[in-house]
């Protein structure tokens, strides 16, 4: 599966505190559900590459999974719910990921300072 795009997809804003990143949701399946929960809170964890917090699955196309993410782009897959903000050069050992959207240019610095607990809310963009 080649990498997803948020082209067409559906303007978005991931809130945390008084910070908006604007954000794009593409147009797979599971991106589609995504946009049905919206607007959509929940707290995650930082780690290494990613914030990542536990959500229930939602139903998803195999074939639009891919092995790999690209910085910044935003994933709901196997439980979880993440915004990968770093590791895209060792990423393509994770396989079966699920990528839903991705972080408007410009605005991944911002993730990448975000403290280490965030409750983010996200959003259809007004």
């Amino acid at each position: 599966m080649p990498h997803q795009t948020a082209e067409d997809g559906a303007p978005s804003t991931l809130t945390v505190g008084s910070t908006v990143i604007p954000a794009t949701l593409n147009t797979t399946l599971t991106a589609q559900r995504f946009k049905d929960k919206l607007p959509f809170t929940i707290s995650l964890q930082r780690y290494t590459d990613d914030y990542c917090g536990t959500a229930t699955p939602l139903d998803t196309d195999e074939a639009e999974q891919q092995a790999g993410w690209k910085n910044g782009d935003i994933g709901y897959f196997g439980g979880w719910f993440t915004i990968l903000f770093d590791g895209q050069e060792h990423s393509h050992t994770h396989t079966e990921v699920m990528i839903i959207g991705r972080v408007d240019e410009g605005h991944l610095d911002t993730v990448r300072w975000l403290d280490s607990s965030i409750t983010v809310t996200v959003a259809l963009a007004p």
